[in-house]
């Protein structure tokens, strides 16, 4: 999306729609009242992000020494007491979990595989806004079962615990009472990319039927923006799947789609419908409003794909000089495919949007006959 410099607000991978609760625990004691302290622990954390982003990065640096937060690829996540930090990887299929343990705990293997039982658990839920578990079907648990938050405790008793590592080095530092990292990691099954595809691929049909829209383009897009990390973040900020920029191509699709001046929330574009349908329209909105007229597809997608990374504007300008959209189409129309090319490598701005538009119809190929 756009490059545009926004101010540094955004509600990390820990958002909750906490209204759902897995029928799998509906008679689970343990469960429940798990979800009731989530519950108020979350509404308190997201309170605390939309206030102050750096206070937050602040209280992470005081127990960890160091903050990481999620990318387009990554998803970080510290756990309801900050105790705790996840990463999952989507790009390279691998999941580390990290915990906090008291420098002189007994029994270290045993307190750290609890704070790793909650955190997979919290994981796994599908209060997220992406509305259902953003992990499902992408953990294996012996090959034939599917890691869920009923089979976690046994999961980390039989598989993890004996992996756990314990490391020597204590943090923070200076602290009064330091801790010990014990760390884990866990595979993604091999076809994790295919089952998150396979999970949005009705909602990006559903609107490329709409919109006219080629779905292997969206389904290129949205694999080069996050590889189907539906809790993608970057740090401009960008939300979600298709990565879509609230004050700028966010706001640009939501008013194309709903003919309505929104700037829609963090929240609103993790939700995989609402990123879809946002990000198709802004599509919608480039190549049929901003490029209309551009008879060969491969051109008005050619310009789209690019303008969806840098802006309308600087592809208009790579091919004349100007911003000016109606010349740049007048333009376009009298050039053949690889003068389209030519002028896109040559004189696009950003050397990350030449690669981004190899990359998108590169990977369209992979979806082609949907």
């Amino acid at each position: 999306m756009s490059k545009t410099t926004l101010f540094l607000f955004t509600i990390l991978s820990c958002m909750l729609s906490l209204t759902v609760i897995h029928p799998l625990f509906a008679a689970d004691e343990d469960f429940q009242s798990f979800v009731k302290q989530e519950k108020e622990q979350f509404s308190s954390f997201i309170d605390e992000q939309e206030k102050d982003y750096a206070a937050y990065q602040a209280a992470v640096r005081a127990k960890w020494g160091e903050f990481i937060g999620s990318s387009k690829k990554v998803w970080v996540d510290y756990g309801a007491e900050k105790e705790s930090r996840s990463q999952v990887d989507f790009k390279a299929g691998k999941i580390s979990i990290e915990v906090l343990i008291p420098k002189d705990e007994k029994d270290p293997r045993q307190a750290a595989s609890e704070k790793i039982k909650r955190q997979l658990k919290r994981m796994m839920s599908d209060r997220w806004p992406t509305g259902k578990n953003p992990l499902a079907g992408q953990i294996s648990v012996d090959g034939k079962k599917d890691l869920s938050p009923e089979n976690v405790d046994k999961f980390v008793q039989q598989r993890l615990r004996q992996k756990l590592e314990i490391s020597s080095k204590l943090i923070p530092q200076k602290a009064a009472q330091p801790k010990r990292v014990v760390s884990v990691e866990v595979q993604m099954v091999p076809e994790h990319l295919k089952i998150r595809a396979d999970r949005y691929k009705p909602i990006v049909l559903k609107y490329c039927r709409q919109r006219n829209i080629d779905p292997s383009i969206v389904f290129g897009v949205i694999h080069t923006e996050s590889y189907f990390n539906p809790m993608a973040r970057s740090h401009i900020p960008a939300y979600g799947l298709m990565q879509l920029v609230p004050a700028s191509g966010g706001r640009d699709a939501y008013k194309h789609v709903y003919n309505e001046d929104k700037k829609p929330s963090a929240e609103f574009l993790y939700n995989p419908e609402n990123n879809i349908n946002l990000g198709v329209g802004y599509l919608d909105l480039t190549k049929n409003v901003y490029f209309t007229g551009i008879k060969n597809p491969t051109i008005a997608y050619l310009l789209t794909v690019a303008a969806y990374n840098t802006g309308a504007g600087n592809v208009a300008r790579a091919l004349t000089g100007k911003t000016n959209l109606k010349t740049a189409v007048k333009k376009a129309q009298n050039m053949t495919t690889e003068d389209i090319h030519l002028a896109l490598r040559k004189k696009l701005p950003y050397k990350e949007t030449q690669q981004y538009i190899q990359r998108v119809f590169s990977r369209s190929k992979i979806y082609r006959g949907l």
